[in-house]
């Protein structure tokens, strides 16, 4: 009996100081952003879908842009500080700005023990679900029907997703950032294989191991970060605090239907009936599609084509990499929050954005 009490109480001791730890440290790295405003959208099946505004000083354009996260992320994907954000740096060139976070994530919806609000979701149902209500509202409240999708990573997928649904959709544009379609190119193949073994369950928790492991994360080689961020491209202490405010939890469903893809080699709804990597020949939009040799989850052979199905006139495609005479190599992670990413980055997506928005009515403003 002793000894079961022993082992019990060595037990909880060890649970409270790991919770004490992961507390301390995501109190003490945590820096939270928010938009000038936050807004939330209601999904068809009940979810809470938060949209952060980014309200520019003087509005140029007419056509709102909305930001979409990748997974295990949200909002601080586009905004983890005033020089690594591209929502503020298109908010000053006079863009209305708009950051979804999808369900699960950020301040939307989020399981919780006993909560209506179930880890059982997949990419279909933030395609179906959740943008379409998010698109809904910053039509609404911006005035404006057209806008232009901005996404990284899953972000992008779903901003694929979204246009290959035809003219309906009505995007103005599209641009994706390190967005793979054929998940079975290159080395990310083999990066699920670190991952796998968490998706038995509903939920992949991501949030607090990264909040645990922040502390001892950019101090050396840190091959673990490795993976999602370039050695040179993040400074140890902004990598610490993305751990802590960027990292998310996610659904082993969607994990499951994303393993699934990188066995298949398809990009497809998980009942089989849609085929997104198909209907990329429907996407007549003008879209600019950014990837990097050093990115070792979106390798450029598994985004190069979906450029090369696409069949809009206007579309671009742009690899970074010091073997193509660029200064800088990037990972899946930096291209976005990394060190050169508001010098190089940014200006080419808003260049791009600027030469194709209308300038905005002035007497059309919400």
């Amino acid at each position: 009996m002793m000894d079961f009490l022993t082992v019990l109480l060595w037990i909880l001791a060890i649970g409270a100081i790991i919770r004490l730890h992961t507390a301390f440290w995501t109190r003490y790295f945590g820096n939270p952003r928010f938009g000038d405003q936050v807004h939330f959208a209601q999904t068809a099946d009940g979810w809470r879908i938060a949209l952060h505004r980014y309200l520019p000083r003087e509005r140029k354009y007419a056509e709102p842009l909305v930001l979409c996260h990748g997974m295990g992320a949200n909002r601080h994907n586009f905004d983890m500080g005033d020089d690594r954000s591209l929502a503020r740096e298109l908010s000053a060139r006079g863009f209305d700005v708009w950051v979804i976070e999808l369900r699960g994530s950020g301040l939307s919806s989020r399981p919780r023990l006993f909560s209506r609000y179930k880890a059982n979701y997949s990419f279909d149902d933030h395609l179906k679900l959740d943008i379409p209500s998010g698109i809904d509202l910053v039509r609404r409240v911006s005035g404006h029907e057209s806008l232009f999708w901005i996404g990284h990573s899953m972000g992008g997928m779903l901003g694929y997703a979204l246009s290959g649904q035809g003219k309906e959709n009505g995007l103005a544009g599209l641009v994706t950032v390190s967005a793979p379609v054929v998940l079975s190119a290159g080395s990310a193949r083999w990066t699920h294989h670190l991952i796998r073994p968490m998706t038995v369950g509903r939920t992949i928790a991501f949030r607090p191991v990264a909040r645990f492991f922040s502390p001892f994360l950019g101090w050396g080689p840190g091959w673990i970060s490795r993976i999602v961020v370039r050695p040179d491209g993040m400074e140890g202490s902004f990598l610490r605090r993305c751990m802590v405010d960027l990292t998310e939890n996610t659904a082993g469903k969607l994990m499951r239907q994303f393993f699934s893809w990188i066995r298949s080699g398809k990009f497809e709804s998980l009942d089989g009936d849609t085929d997104y990597l198909a209907n990329l020949s429907k996407l007549e939009q003008p879209i600019l599609i950014i990837a990097a040799d050093a990115d070792n989850i979106a390798v450029p052979q598994s985004v190069t084509p979906a450029y090369e199905r696409i069949r809009s006139e206007d579309k671009q495609l742009r690899i970074f990499g010091t073997d193509r005479g660029d200064d800088h190599d990037f990972g899946h992670g930096d291209i976005m929050l990394g060190t050169q990413s508001g010098a190089i980055v940014y200006p080419e997506i808003i260049d791009w954005l600027e030469q194709r928005a209308s300038e905005r009515d002035p007497g059309n403003y919400s």
